[in-house]
């Protein structure tokens, strides 16, 4: 009797065990994305691994050193300024915050059921806001992916868009459609909060863990990440992340926002799959005399 007990409880272990391995693994790979999820950032799965991995290829990669003396300077009257729709200024319906084990992605809904959209500039359709997401190094002077001038910043927020006439959601298959588009904003260290910030940052403490997702009091879009028309560069290029597909249109605010130094530690408390999310950012890739346009 005491031997079947015991055997009983050891296959409940096994299942508990299996299940949890399948609850893990279906959490890390089953988000809105669908990404590949086994990569990182260490020495053993980091960027520089990533080539060999999955099998990366282009001329074209992201993200890059943008130079503001080599880039080709197109004048305002030539071209339409960046047009943003009136939903960046009404606060969503809801607003979801996900540690995805990697980065913090925030999903926003709307009542009235349309997106905030943005056309206008090097755009030749509409595009409809998909995500946002935030990329950080291990100290304020290294977080942003992106350079400009030489030059990294604390923090990179980059607003992904999908083009309005694509019904897919699938990221990689998008971007395979020329129907995505990334801007990114840079952020600098200053000793006072941001204060347009803050729902977000107190929202961090509910998913320190990877596969953690919490709906915070909603902002509008355009708090986060405010709207501007000129003076932006823009280039051709990848997702940042495997499997770095090329084909994604990057526009780039070159105007600092502002974050404390309080706040951005809260993003670097976070766990990932693999510890403490203290860096989540590619390595800047060779530009390869890609054009790089600064509208003015």
């Amino acid at each position: 009797m005491l031997e079947n007990y015991l055997i009983e409880i050891c296959i409940i272990f096994v299942l508990l065990v299996l299940l949890y391995f399948f609850v893990s693994w279906f959490c890390r790979c089953n988000t809105n994305e669908k990404m590949l999820c086994t990569y990182g950032y260490s020495d053993s799965d980091g960027p520089n691994t990533w080539k060999y991995r999955f099998q990366i290829r282009g001329e074209n990669q992201s993200p890059i050193n943008i130079l503001s003396v080599c880039a080709v300077v197109v004048p305002a009257e030539t071209i339409a300024p960046l047009d943003f729709t009136e939903e960046y200024h009404i606060t969503p319906q809801d607003m979801k915050l996900l540690n995805d084990g990697y980065t913090v992605v925030i999903y926003s809904t709307w009542s009235s059921g349309q997106k905030p959209t943005v056309c206008g500039g090097p755009l030749c359709d509409e595009y409809k806001l998909f995500s946002m997401r935030f990329r950080w190094g291990p100290n304020d002077e290294e977080g942003s992916e992106h350079m400009i001038d030489m030059r990294r910043y604390a923090m990179e927020l980059q607003v992904t868009y999908n083009k309005c006439s694509c019904k897919c959601t699938d990221m990689v298959k998008s971007i395979k459609s020329c129907a995505v588009i990334i801007i990114s904003y840079m952020f600098e260290v200053t000793e006072v909060d941001n204060p347009y910030l803050e729902t977000i940052i107190h929202g961090l403490r509910h998913i320190q863990n990877p596969c953690c997702s919490y709906y915070i009091r909603p902002v509008p879009v355009s708090l986060v990440a405010p709207m501007f028309t000129r003076r932006y560069f823009s280039y051709l290029g990848s997702l940042t992340y495997p499997p770095c597909t090329e084909g994604v249109r990057w526009i780039i605010q070159p105007e600092p926002l502002t974050i404390s130094a309080h706040q951005i530690r809260q993003f670097r408390r976070l766990m990932g799959f693999n510890g403490y999310i203290l860096n989540n950012t590619r390595p800047v890739q060779n530009a390869n005399n890609r054009d790089v346009i600064f509208y003015e």
